[in-house]
């Protein structure tokens, strides 16, 4: 069953999603029904099912550090961590930052350690714990899932780098990819999650709700 419902999630929750968002803030308002709608995802999509397929211990478990630690080779493991980590804070931070204040900042490091933390939990920890073996199913599928997702907040707030939504649906599934690599490889999400969450930070999210 837990094959299943992974292999049919990335469409299922992509749709359900797009319409939550559409919804939510028509019926909230858009700031409103935007963190509503990552509510909807985070709640209902990541951390439901991932829970119901890995339970309470596997939930701890897949946190640990367990080895090799970033897969093998370990510079191709490390290099894929600090790629995207590069992305951000040499392209998106120092242009977020010039319109940050203590309180966009704060928000910002909380919205990126939930959504970092709950995203790899479902797109790299379930993936890996139930297709541990499989490159296809266990790496590349939730990857393309990943990115693919990525369209249905930007039906509310849309990308405003070079590209557009497009080019931030193409830079999330590289992203995933590397980040399902390492998860794939040494059986963990604790290094996924760690550079998702710094990752996510160097956009400073929190200000879609403050800007004008």
């Amino acid at each position: 069953m837990a094959h299943i419902v992974l292999l049919v999630t990335p469409l299922v929750l992509t749709g359900t999603t797009y319409v939550a968002f559409r919804y939510l803030t028509r019926w909230l308002g858009q700031k409103p029904g935007y963190l509503a709608g990552f509510l909807f995802y985070w709640l209902f999509w990541c951390l439901v099912p991932s829970w119901w397929i890995l339970g309470s211990h596997g939930l701890v478990q897949i946190f640990q550090d367990m080895r090799p630690q970033f897969g093998q080779p370990a510079w191709l493991g490390l290099l894929m961590l600090i790629i995207p980590l590069l992305l951000g804070y040499g392209y998106a931070f120092p242009r977020a930052v010039k319109q940050a204040n203590l309180t966009i900042i704060l928000l910002s490091a909380l919205i990126a350690l939930v959504n970092g933390s709950l995203e790899e939990l479902l797109w790299r920890g379930a993936y890996v714990s139930v297709f541990p073996e499989s490159w296809f199913f266990g790496l590349f599928y939730p990857a393309i899932g990943f990115a693919v997702w990525h369209f249905a907040p930007q039906a509310v707030f849309p990308s405003r780098a070079p590209g557009g939504n497009l080019a931030l649906v193409v830079v999330a599934g590289l992203v995933g990819l590397m980040w399902g690599w390492v998860a794939l490889q040494s059986g963990s999400i604790l290094w996924t999650t760690v550079s998702h969450v710094l990752f996510d930070f160097s956009g400073l999210g929190a200000r879609v709700y403050f800007s004008s």
